[in-house]
This record gives structure tokens, C-alpha cells and sequence, in this order.
């Protein structure tokens, strides 16, 4: 049985009939917690409501390398010629006060690390087995990459949201901080903009194949195609802010740097 056709709503009586009737209930938790951590192929999933997946290979492939150019296009366009804007329009010091609080992002990256340790089949069962889309041959098992991306998330997401505080704190003492430690929620935003690339093709599986997060996701029913449209907008509104922040800030710090050698 695939991931995708266990029932959600057997959990309840499983749990029921363990303190019940201990020796069945064990019995059969037994058999739904092999049925979730079994490996999934994309051939076992259903039919997603997108379609991809009953396209020829070559034609996926396609559709993956257009929505990846999909997102950077509208990335840069949000970056660029809508931030100016924005900042235009706002009344003078908004847009800047608005873009100190970006480093907010790291909270949720740190959240979303420790989610796949707390929940870490869940994030298994999105990840692209191998031969999907006649391209994806990455080496590493789900469980591997579940996890270093976990781990990656919770270090890029502290080093953008708590060294912001830290800049933060150091300036309301009046104090300036130090130019390393003002490069750390700048790198580390940069390093979490790299990282949301890195782990796009968990989310553009789901779409073409119409995987699943076990226990997070309806499970016995398909995702709504519209679902991804609003979690693709969110994603280029997150590579912006991520982009756009690392961006002002290395420009803060290299502008710092030249003060200080014209100074000397």
C-alpha cells in the first residue's frame, strides 16, 4: 500500500483499539506504520489532479525546467521592479523599516528545520524518487536529504533571525556592531535563498505527481491544483525577501568597509 492510500482516519481507531484490545491495536499499528514508511515510487502514486505525471517523460521534464524559470523571473521581478516601486510609493523611511523586520523569515526556517526531525516521513514522502521525471537521479536517500536540509534550515534560519537581534540589540545600546557579525544574517539569508532553490523540487513533485505529506495533507484526497498556484506565489515572495535582504545588507557592510578605509 503507497503512502498516498493509507487513510488518515484509520489513526483514531487504531489508537483506540490499542488501549482497548492491547495486543490487536499493536498489531495493526504495526501495519500502519509500515504502510506510511514504505518507499513510494511515482509510479505507485495515483493520477495527480495536475496531469503532469501521465505525460511522456520529456514533456515533465519540460514542465519542471519552465516552472524553475517561472519562479527566478518572477523573483527578479519582485526584487527589482517592484521593491522600487514600492519603496517609491511608501512614505519616506517605510520600505526600509519594513525590510528590517525580513529577518522574521528565520524564525519560520527554524521551525520548518525541526519539523523534519519531528515529522520527518512526512517530508520523506515528498521527495523525488529516483527516475522521476526521466532526469532526477540525485545520490542520497529521502531520509538523507530530509535531513540535511533540516539541519540546513534551522542554521540559516538562527543565523538570519537571532544575528539580526543580535545587530539589533547591540545598536539600541548604542553600540555598533562589528562588521562580522553584521555579514552573518546577510550570508545566512543568502544561504537560505540557495537553500529554498535546493529543495523547490520536493514542491514541484507534489504538483506533477501529486505526492503527499503523510499526517500533514488530506492524504485520501488530492491536493487542489489551486493550493500550489498560492504556495508558488508565497515561495517567490520568500525568495524576494530572502534575496532582498541579503542584498541590502552586504551592500550595508561593503558601504561600511569603504567608510572606513577613506577614512584611514
Amino acid at each position: 500500500q503507497s503512502v498516498n492510500n493509507v487513510d488518515s482516519s484509520a489513526v483514531v481507531p487504531f489508537m483506540l483499539r490499542s488501549s482497548v484490545f492491547p495486543a490487536s491495536g499493536i498489531a495493526g499499528s504495526a501495519a500502519l506504520l509500515a504502510a506510511i514508511s514504505s518507499p513510494v515510487a511515482a509510479t505507485d502514486l495515483p493520477p495527480a489532479p495536475s496531469g503532469v505525471d501521465m505525460m511522456p517523460e520529456p514533456e515533465q521534464a519540460l514542465i519542471v525546467i519552465a516552472i524553475f524559470f517561472a519562479l527566478a523571473v518572477l523573483t527578479a521581478l519582485v526584487v527589482g521592479p517592484f521593491f522600487r516601486v514600492l519603496e517609491k510609493a511608501l512614505p519616506e523611511g517605510w520600505f526600509a523599516n519594513w525590510r528590517a523586520t525580513w529577518p522574521i523569515v528565520g524564525a519560520v526556517y527554524m521551525v520548518a528545520g525541526v519539523s523534519h526531525f519531528a515529522v520527518e516521513q512526512a517530508f520523506e514522502a515528498i521527495y523525488p524518487p529516483q527516475g522521476t521525471w526521466g532526469f532526477w537521479y540525485l545520490p542520497g536517500s529521502p531520509q538523507f536529504h530530509v535531513e540535511w536540509s533540516g539541519i540546513a534550515e534551522v542554521a540559516g534560519g538562527s543565523g538570519l533571525f537571532l544575528g539580526a537581534i543580535a545587530v539589533g540589540v547591540a545598536r539600541f545600546f548604542g553600540k555598533e556592531p562589528p562588521a562580522w557579525l553584521r555579514a552573518i544574517p546577510s550570508f545566512a539569508a543568502l544561504g537560505l535563498f540557495l537553500l529554498t532553490w535546493a529543495v523547490t523540487p520536493a514542491n514541484i513533485y507534489m504538483y506533477t505527481h501529486g505526492a503527499q505529506m503523510v499526517g500533514l495533507t488530506p492524504g485520501d484526497q488530492p491536493i487542489p491544483i489551486e493550493f500550489h498556484v498560492v504556495r508558488g506565489v508565497l515561495q517567490v515572495l520568500l525568495l524576494s525577501l530572502l534575496w532582498g535582504y541579503y542584498n541590502s545588507a552586504s551592500s550595508a557592510v561593503e558601504d561600511d568597509k569603504g567608510t572606513v578605509s577613506a577614512a584611514e
